[in-house]
C-alpha cells in the first residue's frame, strides 16, 4: 500500500518521545510495515517539512495536504496534524480512495465530528483506526489480564492523575488506558459524568486548555472513576490507579523506590505487593523508543489483511472521546451530563469563541 502522513511536526525533542509523533509513525511504517511503501507527507510548515523529508529522504513533500491527496491518492493514511483539522482530512482521504486511516488521538472535538468521520469511513469500505498505542505495552496488558481474571475481585473505584494540565495532550491516553483496563464497553459503559474545568488563556493544537479539570464518572455496574489533572497535582499519586473488593493495581510514570516496575498489585489472598518486572514503560519499550506504535501499526495491518476486528478501531476507542467531552460539556453547563452524550458540537469550540 502507498502510504502518506499529513502533519509532520516539529524535530526537535518531543515529551512522549524523541521527535513529534509523526516520526514514531514513520518509523514504524519503515521497520514493521513491510506491505507498506510511504511516499509523501505534507506539512503547512515548511521547516516541519524539510526535516521530515530530510530524515525519511526520497518522500515527495507537500505545504497542501489536499495536493497530496489529489497527486498521490495514497491507500494509507496517516494523520498526525492538529485536532481541529482531522475530520476534514479524514473525509479528503477517504474522497481519494483511502482503504486505512490511521489518525492521532484525540480524533475529533466534538461526537458529532466523530460519528462523521466513523460513518463515512463505514460507508466507503475503509477502516479507521486511532493512535492510543499504550494498549500494546506490557504493564497495561499485565493490568487487563489481573482486572478480568478477578485477581483484585470485583472494581470499586478508578482514580486517574494526570500531572499537569492540556488534558486533551495527555488525557485521551490516560483516559482510554483505564477505559480499556476495565474492558469498556463490553464489561461496564460509562453513564453520567461530572466535570468541573478552571480555564486557562492558552492553548494546545489549536485548543482551548484548563489550568485544573477534576471530574467523576459513573459506570453501568456501580463502580466509579475519578479524574484530576493541572497545575496543581498531587506529585504522589499513581498515574492509573484501580481498586477491588480484595486489592488493588496501579499504573504509574516511575517506579517507586526500590522497585524496578512501574505496574504494581496487591492480589487477594496476598499480603504482599506484586511488581510487574518488565522493560515496558509507560510510554515506551525502554531500550526500543518506538515500540509501542511498531506493535500497534502490525495489529492494524493484520486487521486489515484478516477483516478482522482491531483494538484500534475508531468505534472501540469512541467511549473514551466521549467521557473525555462530555467533562468538558458538563463544566459548560455546570451540571451532571447522562450519556450518551445529547451535544455533537464541541465544547472547546463553544470556549474559544467567548474567549
Amino acid at each position: 500500500m502507498r502510504a502518506a502522513i499529513i502533519g509532520c511536526g516539529p524535530s526537535g525533542p518531543q515529551r512522549g518521545g524523541v521527535h513529534s509523533i509523526s516520526y514514531a509513525h514513520a518509523r514504524a511504517m519503515s521497520t514493521v510495515g513491510k506491505r507498506i511503501q510511504l511516499v509523501a507527507a505534507a506539512s503547512r510548515s515548511e521547516k516541519n517539512l524539510e526535516d521530515f523529508t530530510t530524515e525519511f529522504a526520497g518522500l515527495r513533500g507537500y505545504q497542501d495536504y489536499r495536493s497530496l491527496l489529489a497527486e498521490e491518492c495514497p491507500e494509507f493514511v496517516s494523520i498526525c496534524a492538529f485536532p481541529p483539522d482531522r475530520e476534514a482530512m479524514v473525509l479528503a482521504a477517504l474522497e481519494v480512495g483511502a482503504r486505512a486511516i490511521w489518525v492521532e488521538k484525540p480524533f475529533a472535538i466534538s461526537m458529532g465530528s466523530a460519528h462523521r468521520m466513523i460513518q463515512a469511513a463505514e460507508a466507503a469500505g475503509a477502516r479507521l483506526f486511532v493512535n492510543f498505542q499504550r494498549r500494546y505495552g506490557r504493564p497495561f496488558e499485565w493490568v487487563r489480564e489481573a482486572l478480568a481474571s478477578g485477581r483484585i475481585g470485583s472494581v470499586t473505584s478508578v482514580q486517574v492523575s494526570q500531572p499537569g494540565n492540556e488534558v486533551i495532550n495527555f488525557g485521551p491516553h490516560l483516559i482510554d488506558a483505564a477505559l480499556n483496563l476495565l474492558n469498556v464497553p463490553f464489561d461496564r459503559q460509562p453513564v453520567r459524568v461530572l466535570g468541573a474545568v478552571e480555564w486557562s488563556d492558552d492553548s494546545y493544537q489549536g485548543v482551548p486548555v484548563e489550568t485544573q479539570i477534576v471530574g467523576t464518572v459513573h459506570f453501568s455496574d456501580g463502580c466509579r472513576m475519578i479524574l484530576e489533572a493541572g497545575k496543581y497535582f498531587a506529585a504522589r499519586l499513581p498515574i492509573i490507579r484501580i481498586d477491588g473488593e480484595y486489592g488493588f493495581v496501579e499504573l504509574r510514570l516511575s517506579p517507586l523506590a526500590n522497585e524496578e516496575g512501574m505496574a504494581r498489585a496487591r492480589f487477594k489472598d496476598d499480603s504482599s505487593v506484586t511488581v510487574l518486572n518488565s522493560d515496558d514503560n509507560f510510554h515506551h519499550g525502554a531500550t526500543e523508543p518506538n515500540l509501542y506504535v511498531d506493535r500497534a501499526l502490525i495489529d492494524i495491518l493484520q486487521a486489515l489483511e484478516s477483516d478482522q476486528p482491531c483494538r484500534l478501531d475508531a468505534a472501540t476507542v469512541l467511549p473514551g472521546l466521549e467521557v473525555l467531552l462530555a467533562l468538558f460539556e458538563s463544566a459548560q453547563q455546570s451540571k451532571m451530563l447522562t450519556l450518551p452524550l445529547k451535544q455533537q458540537e464541541s465544547p472547546f469550540q463553544r470556549r474559544f469563541i467567548r474567549c
